[in-house]
Formats: structure tokens, C-alpha cells, sequence
């Protein structure tokens, strides 16, 4: 349950977030949106860790590059969102977005990229990817 709450919470922020991003990407460019969003965001995150004084941040270094850069695929999502955005209205963006990480999310339970186990993919989670490509669609028209 928990788990779903914060799914639940990632994804509303996420549609605020797309909302709020354009709508500055509108009066200052979409890079310098997508790096003043990164910046607030990283201070953000440093002032939590400061509050909570977690210390883990001293492992670091034990992270991979691969996974420390991130980063800078945040930066090009958040290009990505704000562009498609301006183009397309914010309800067929994220129902887009929502299908792209569907995807990539089943080639990487299949394939077990990024050192994740191996899943296999049934049936009824190929119909429900094409369902939600299908509501897409008629989200369209």
C-alpha cells in the first residue's frame, strides 16, 4: 500500500510538475527551465538531507557512473516533457509519457538491464500496454 501511495503521489506531482515547467519554459527558454528545475530540485533534496541528517550521501562513491548520471537524463526528460507539452496539451503528454515508461520498464524486467532480475512478461501485460496505447488514441480524438 504504501508503495502506491507514493506512485499515486509521484504521478500527480509529476503532471504538476509538466504543468508548472511549461508554463515557465514559456517566458525563459526550456533549457533554462529544465536547469532552473534541476536546481530547485537538487536544493531541495540537500535541504532534506540536511534536516534529516542522513549521512549515506559519504557513500557516493561507491556508485556507479552509469547511475550517477541521472542527472543529466532528468535534465533531457524534463526538455522532453516541457517541448511535448507546448505541442500537445498536458493530458496526452503524460498519457504518452506514461506509455514510453511502460515499455522501457517491460524491456528492462525482460532483458534485466541495469543489474535488475530477469522477468518474464505475460499475456494480459502486452494487452494492457496496447489498451492504454489504444485510450491514448482516443484520448487523441
Amino acid at each position: 500500500m504504501k508503495g502506491i501511495f507514493f506512485a499515486l503521489a509521484g504521478g500527480f506531482f509529476l503532471t504538476l510538475q509538466s504543468v508548472a515547467n511549461a508554463e515557465i519554459s514559456s517566458h525563459i527558454g526550456t533549457w533554462q527551465a529544465a536547469a532552473m528545475t534541476q536546481l530547485t530540485g537538487f536544493l531541495f533534496a540537500l535541504l532534506i538531507v540536511v534536516l534529516i541528517r542522513d549521512k549515506t550521501y559519504r557513500q557516493l562513491n561507491r556508485v556507479s557512473p552509469l547511475y550517477a548520471s541521472g542527472g543529466m537524463l532528468a535534465a533531457i526528460v524534463l526538455f522532453c516533457n516541457m517541448t511535448a507539452v507546448h505541442i500537445m496539451g498536458v493530458t496526452l503528454t503524460i498519457g504518452v509519457f506514461l506509455i514510453a515508461q511502460l515499455v522501457m520498464a517491460l524491456a528492462i524486467d525482460v532483458k534485466g538491464w541495469f543489474d535488475m532480475s530477469k522477468k518474464k512478461i505475460s499475456r494480459t501485460q502486452i494487452i494492457g500496454v496496447l489498451l492504454m496505447i489504444a485510450g491514448v488514441i482516443v484520448l487523441k480524438w
